[in-house]
């Protein structure tokens, strides 16, 4: 399933194909003119490289230098039990409940990394891999699409009539 297209800066080193996670715009980027052009990608979401458009090297703070390309937007990388990894379904997405803080997957699993909160309807568009969990659980790492959820304005709901 293709994603939403973006033209944004990416730094000189990424070719097409490549997978990157935005982080989102950085105090050091408040005072940059392309600040605006980054902003369009959302913080904690995957992106991959379809095509570098320009050639022209931009100066960034924090990649050194940039170039715009296109990009399509993939998801968000989760951490969901076996029985969620389905590519192609609607599930309800829970953060995991986890106290040990130490592994390596707490942020992700915990939903820390992406903040989508709890209970949001996801679309699963790619199973990535299993990931081996300290405390034993079935889990896997996927790509989910947060689907919009049609709520009616207080004028539309049907007044009840007794």
């Amino acid at each position: 399933m293709a994603g939403k297209k973006l033209v944004v800066p990416i730094p000189t080193h990424f070719k097409e194909g490549d997978r990157f996670i935005a982080t989102g715009i950085l105090p050091s980027c408040e005072s940059c003119w392309l600040k605006e052009k980054c902003s369009v990608l959302k913080r904690g979401w995957l992106y991959e490289v379809k095509a570098k458009l320009g050639v022209i090297e931009h100066p960034c703070k924090i990649h050194g230098k940039v170039v715009v390309a296109e990009v399509e937007e993939l998801g968000v990388p989760l951490i969901v039990p076996a029985k969620l990894a389905l590519e192609g379904s609607i599930v309800e997405y829970t953060p995991i409940y986890c106290d040990n803080k130490k592994c390596p997957l707490w942020e992700e699993c915990t939903g820390r990394k992406h903040k989508l909160g709890r209970r949001v309807k996801v679309r699963i568009n790619e199973v990535i891999e299993k990931v081996e969990c300290p405390k034993g659980y079935t889990l896997y790492k996927v790509i989910g699409i947060p689907q919009r959820v049609n709520t009616r304005l207080k004028s539309e709901r049907r007044k009840k009539t007794f």
